[in-house]
């Protein structure tokens, strides 16, 4: 896409957390938070990625898929709601993936778990983006044993910035952002504020009625204060407040004729290549005003922290809140019903979401060193599909409800000047549930739940070969929570899936080369994962069929993950990055699968094995530049 990009700044001399002194001609050095404490990225035993507000920058970064399309073995893809902004959020970390539920990684804000949709975050804001691969529930928690991205966003400093910036391009794309900060007390007090505007025409046509198709409009506000009454005490608050306005998704319907199988089967395989589609045939103006995306979202958060000097204390919380409405048409044709089907659908979700967490540290420069901490976190989430012609009912699932208590902790102690260990665990309960009173089937039982507890170790060591050559090794287990297929007319043998595992095996290195110029980092790791949640085929008492999530069986992946960055001049940098993922299914079964098998001529009876398949929307491999 062809683009403008203006840009005017006054009094840019900001000071952040992500730099630190470096040699002359030295790449910058990268402070991060991974393990709940700043340290070098280079001196962390953890896959890292991490990108500064100037490499953001540089690289035109403005959303999540970006920043994947740079990091070596981290997968983003638009899905969910056919990739609107209000789609889901589904990141791939190390081969790890999923269709429906969960996701196996996890997003954080300013290290607060952030689960609603992060397509349209404003990464103007962002000073920082940290990937951490492979199992971090032991210091994260849930839906993070695949791994967890944290993006930590601008603070106030003692140098005033202010900012406009903007972009223009083809298909009506437009975004302007504002973005102010500096102190309004010297040392004392701070402040950032930002603003944005973005708004894209779209890029197809729908064919029933002419009109454009996958626009997007959004605004953004956004705002901090941080004081720090004494040296020892710091107090940030944060803001966030978020409206978009999407019109239906740029989504095409590949007809069954087209994918070249020709299998006399129910459920017509594809087979080929995917057609190239640049229009799209769906039902808007029946919508009204309730076509497409109406969402609007809430963020606040608080971290306040005590030093005492030999330990301190840190108090992170944070809250959301989202109201979306989605119209979309469901089978992406002109037809407009079917036999008690009803094609043209709204969902409607509201979604709240508190997390709190209390963090002892002792004192980093000691022998031995150790944290410790408490985490509550709380979801409750409405959602119903209204059908706009009322040829089917509307289908309330209630409300879907997460409760997750959590403590944690590390002890970590230098065995020589240049060995370290360290093990890290946590305990979690986690409680998922359904209130839905009104559900035909649960006149006597409107709440219905489940308890998992799990327990999530780590252990690492690290080898310090030279001051700029480190060689680790580390053993984690993921836990991923349960999942409840909510809607009320399912079978109650299929309303609960199990806890997923992963156990990861990981060796790395970390080295420091041309006296800073260049940092060529790699790790290797196989996970052995168990009980993964899929998505299979049931039939609800209706008679309908229906998408639900169960535990498939056991996957294996085996990979390697490479990262080179060399600063070639003072004003040039440079960097490669590769991964090989091979993430296939050891042992899993599909109904669906076993049926088609046994269509077939001859059939295939092995009751629908998977193994040996790779797992969905993974890339085997991937190189950047």
């Amino acid at each position: 896409m062809k683009s403008l990009c203006l840009f005017i700044a006054t009094a840019v001399g900001v000071t952040g957390l992500a730099t630190a002194q470096q040699q002359q001609g030295a790449l910058q050095e990268v402070v991060v938070t991974s393990r709940k404490v700043e340290e070098r990225l280079q001196d962390v035993p953890l896959s890292v990625s991490a990108f500064s507000a100037k490499e953001i920058a540089e690289r035109g970064a403005d959303d999540i898929y970006k920043i994947s399309t740079a990091t070596p073995g981290f997968a983003f893809e638009k899905l969910n709601r056919f990739g609107v902004q209000g789609g889901g959020s589904r990141p791939v970390i190390r081969g790890q993936s999923n269709i429906l539920g969960e996701a196996n990684a996890s997003i954080f804000i300013d290290g607060l778990q952030y689960s609603d949709s992060i397509l349209s975050f404003p990464f103007d804001i962002v000073e920082r983006v940290e990937v951490i691969k492979g199992p971090q529930a032991a210091l994260y928690g849930r839906a993070t044993f695949a791994g967890a991205i944290n993006l930590v966003t601008k603070k106030g400093t003692n140098e005033f910035e202010n900012r406009v910036s903007g972009r223009l391009a083809q298909y009506d794309d437009r975004e302007i952002n504002f973005l102010s900060r500096g102190p309004l007390v010297e040392d004392k007090v701070f402040y950032m504020v930002h603003a944005r505007y973005y708004d894209f025409g779209g890029q197809y046509r729908n064919t029933v009625d002419g009109r454009k198709v996958g626009d997007e409009n959004s605004v953004n506000l956004n705002g901090s204060l941080e004081f720090r009454p004494t040296d020892s005490v710091t107090a940030r608050f944060g803001f966030g407040w978020g409206k978009d306005e999407d019109g239906m998704a740029a989504v095409a319907l590949q007809d069954r004729f087209a994918n070249n199988c020709f299998l006399n089967v129910g459920r017509q395989y594809y087979c080929g290549e995917v057609l190239e589609l640049n229009s799209t045939e769906q039902n808007i103006d029946i919508f009204g005003d309730r076509a497409g995306l109406d969402k609007t979202a809430y963020r606040a958060s608080s971290q306040i922290e005590y030093d005492a000097g030999n330990f301190d204390i840190a108090w992170n919380t944070g809250y959301f809140k989202a109201d979306s409405e989605y119209g979309y048409d469901v089978d992406i044709t002109d037809n407009f019903t079917a036999v008690l089907r009803d094609f043209s659908r709204v969902a409607v979700s509201e979604r709240t979401e508190l997390s709190s967490e209390l963090i002892f540290r002792s004192d980093v420069s000691k022998r031995v060193r150790f944290l410790g901490g408490a985490y509550y976190y709380k979801s409750r989430r409405d959602f119903r599909e209204e059908r706009i012609l009322n040829r089917a009912r509307d289908v309330d699932n209630g409300e879907d409800r997460i409760d997750n208590q959590a403590l944690f902790g590390y002890v970590e102690g230098d065995f020589t000047d240049r060995l370290k260990g360290r093990v890290e665990l946590r305990y979690a309960e986690d409680t998922i549930g359904n209130l839905n009173p009104g559900a035909p089937n649960r006149a006597t039982l409107p709440l219905i739940e489940k308890t998992f507890k799990s327990w999530s170790p780590r252990l690492t060591l690290d080898f310090k070969a030279t001051p700029d050559n480190l060689i680790y090794g580390a053993i984690a287990e993921g836990n991923k929570p349960g999942f409840i297929n909510s809607n009320p007319l399912l079978d109650p043998s299929l309303l609960f899936a199990d806890e997923e595992s992963a156990l990861n095996y990981e060796i790395g290195s970390k080295n420091t080369l041309f006296n800073g110029r260049m940092t060529l980092n790699a790790a290797v790791y196989y996970i052995d994962w168990s009980d993964q949640q899929l998505t299979t085929n049931a039939t609800l008492s209706s008679g309908s069929p229906v998408t639900v999530v169960v535990n498939v069986g056991k996957t294996e992946v085996k990979g390697f993950e490479l990262e080179l960055n060399n600063q070639f001049t003072d004003q040039l940098t440079g960097g490669l990055g590769f991964s090989y993922n091979d993430a296939k299914f050891k042992q899993a079964f599909d109904p669906e699968q076993e049926a088609f098998n046994l269509s077939l001529t001859p059939p295939i009876d092995n009751g629908g094995s998977l193994a040996g398949n790779q797992t969905p929307n993974a890339p085997k491999t991937q190189a950047s530049a």
